[in-house]
């Protein structure tokens, strides 16, 4: 059965890595750089197709739990998306820039700020066939993926139905009949809801964004420019919510310097590199201090050690522990196999119907159904455990196992005599559950899924440093990028999910208040905040931007006021208290996406020429010099570029704002 569950996935997976698969295309456009004015690309409806897959691969179950750490995440998805329309190279570098405001993206207990995988699936889809360049597709992809919350939201609610009929199949004792509804109704209502509309926008989205684009002014286009250099700010002053504390905080300002000191050209690589260098001086030579999510942590502290006593000590016949009967030998004992079969279906399948009555109820009862064919034979015996295993639960799915092992020891004591009520093994699940949820959301996706993030959108390319914008299209993306954080986030995560889920069994109850008592993981988040604060510092210093136009005249000379006043003192300062200050409104309760909204308008304010060239005829301006608006997006500041010379027999005409090489480009 698991086999075919691998199989179908991998299939699919194969399916979107061969869209693209001919000659020259595979790594990017013949080897040659990607040029700053992009072409327009006319998706087919196979193309749409496939593309709407990989969507509803991002949210569904069969990839063995990755789909949220890899395809929902827009770097993987622009990679995809590249590949399918026959330039992954520009598709990752999209994606890549797409994925800096969703640097900070959580979604936990079934809250949604923002479909980051809409946004990375049709985003990219509309940027790169509409040839627009990365700055453009930001805040485009960010209203995507406003969108893409309604078909989650849409989810959530009908899942519930499904439940209900988990429980009918639960009172026939039937074991099969609860998986199955796990699953199948779910994931049918996912594949509709989820494919029907991508499909539908990458077939005919890219050309009614293009027109939109066009019959706007020249400015507002350019607007989008500079939204695409301030918006990032958000996304990672979402993360530096969790990590932007305590003795860790200096090591943001370090990797910010060391970026802007190299102009932009030290690799994130080795600025993790130097992080980790930095995090183990740090533990070795550092008073040790409160852990950089300490009110996570304190709760989980006191849920562990507040949790309602059974009575029974918590460990498994098989690892003989001081709760197993000594006098005895279990009639009945779990095997490896059992185990491992509970944590597959567990991996696979705990949001394949996540709901909001009972959140992962129905994905729990499914991954004990090993269990329970194991331990028990009865009809009522299978009744009252798929019953008990049915009701409301929620976790992180991967440092959460430790309460499936200990849950499952339980099951199996109980089943060899032991006094074990209901209760008491529903006031184990719900006493770990909130604990087990605060640490690993903090780990999982406030750290570890950011920090390889930054470390895959480096390698992708598109950095700019200083006052210059980052017109991602100027440069050639690279798709290591995707492909190796894949693989990074991949064996880290299935190695954290396996290794909880034994430990919780092998351990039991214990094992969660003893870690948290033993101060391992203060250590690992402390560390973890000093790295990730080292990789947070030089993104916003690679992706954040912030160019003031106004100049003055001195002396019968005009000096811009950044360019000659505030780059000599500190080059960056602008886009550095631009995060700093999103930071700080955000732990004011700011709600993001007011802030979001905020931000686009003020880009697109901040471009209007109010003074200087083309003021009297906004549509005719060209754009070309930097005192005419409050922000430009070009740099540096001084005499027009030289305008590109246009071959007799071509017509001269106004280029359109979709393909106007001025407005992306460097002079």
């Amino acid at each position: 059965m698991f086999r075919k569950f691998a199989g179908l996935g991998g299939c699919l997976t194969l399916a979107l890595l061969l869209a693209a698969a001919m000659p020259g295309s595979v790594l990017g456009a013949s080897g040659a750089a990607t040029t700053a004015t992009t072409h327009a690309i006319t998706v087919t409806a196979w193309q749409a197709a496939l593309i709407a897959i990989g969507y509803y691969l991002a949210n569904s179950p069969w990839l063995f739990g990755l789909a949220f750490f890899t395809l929902y995440r827009p770097l993987v998805a622009g990679f995809f998306v590249g590949l399918i329309l026959g330039d992954p190279a520009q598709g990752t570098l999209i994606g890549a820039a797409i994925n800096i405001p969703y640097l900070g993206f959580i979604s936990a207990g079934g809250n949604l700020p923002a479909d980051a995988g809409f946004a990375g699936w049709v985003g990219t889809t509309v940027a790169l066939a509409s040839g627009l360049d990365a700055t453009k597709a930001i805040p485009i992809a960010f209203g995507l993926g406003l969108l893409g919350t309604i078909i989650f939201y849409g989810r959530m609610a009908i899942d519930s139905v499904f439940a209900h009929w988990a429980d009918a199949r639960a009172e026939k004792a039937d074991i099969a009949g609860v998986a199955l509804m796990n699953w199948l109704p779910g994931q049918l209502l996912l594949f509709v809801i989820s494919f029907v509309p991508v499909f539908l926008l990458a077939l005919n989205g890219p050309s009614a964004v293009q027109d939109a684009l066009n019959s706007l002014p020249l400015w507002t286009v350019n607007g989008l420019v500079i939204a695409g250099g301030i918006l990032p700010a958000i996304g990672i002053a979402l993360n530096m919510r969790f990590i932007f504390r305590g003795s860790a905080i200096p090591y943001f300002f370090i990797g910010y310097i060391l970026m802007t000191a190299t102009h932009g050209s030290l690799s994130l690589v080795v600025v993790a590199a130097i992080g980790l260098c930095l995090a183990y001086l740090h533990l070795s030579f550092v008073r040790r201090d409160a852990p950089a999510p300490a009110p996570a942590r304190a709760e989980a502290v006191g849920r562990a050690e507040a949790e309602p006593s059974t009575g029974v000590a918590v460990s498994t016949g098989a690892a003989g522990g001081a709760g197993a009967p000594a006098e005895a030998e279990p009639k009945v004992r779990l095997t490896r196999g059992d185990l491992v079969r509970s944590w597959m279906l567990w991996t696979f399948f705990a949001h394949a119907n996540y709901n909001y009555e009972r959140l992962q109820g129905t994905g729990f009862a499914h991954a004990m159904t090993p269990i329970i064919k194991r331990l028990y034979t009865t009809d009522d015996e299978i009744r009252a455990a798929l019953k008990r295993h049915l009701v409301f639960f929620n976790t992180e799915p991967n440092f959460g196992n430790v309460v499936h092992g200990t849950v499952i020891a339980m099951e199996e004591q109980r089943a060899n005599g032991a006094a074990i009520s209901d209760d008491a093994i529903n006031s184990v699940k719900s006493g770990l559950m909130g604990p087990m949820a605060g640490i690993g959301d903090t780990l999982s996706q406030s750290t570890i899924t950011p920090i390889l993030l930054a470390l895959g959108i480096g390698i992708a390319g598109g950095t700019a440093s200083g006052s210059a914008v980052p017109t991602l299209s100027g440069a050639t993306g690279n798709p290591l990028g995707a492909i190796i954080y894949i693989v990074l986030v991949s064996i880290v995560i299935v190695a954290i999910g396996y290794t909880a889920w034994m430990a919780g069994y092998a351990r039991g109850r214990s094992f969660v208040t003893e870690l948290l008592k033993s101060g391992t993981i203060d250590r690992v988040l402390i560390g973890a905040g000093v790295l990730g604060n080292m990789v947070l510092g030089a993104l916003a210093a690679s992706f954040v931007v912030v160019n003031l136009a106004p100049t003055v005249t001195i002396a019968g000379a005009q000096m811009n006021l950044q360019a000659a006043i505030i780059d000599p003192l500190f080059p960056g300062a602008l886009a550095l208290g631009l995060v700093v200050m999103t930071w700080w409104l955000l732990r004011r309760r700011v709600n993001p996406l007011a802030l979001l909204a905020a931000f686009l308008v003020f880009s697109i304010i901040a471009a209007y020429p109010f003074f200087g060239p083309g003021q009297q005829n906004s549509g005719d301006y060209s754009y070309q010099a930097c005192t005419s608006s409050l922000l430009h997006q070009y740099s540096p500041c001084g005499a027009p570029p030289v305008p590109t010379v246009v071959p007799a027999a071509a017509p001269s005409t106004q280029p359109s704002p979709a393909s106007q090489p001025s407005a992306s480009s460097q002079p």
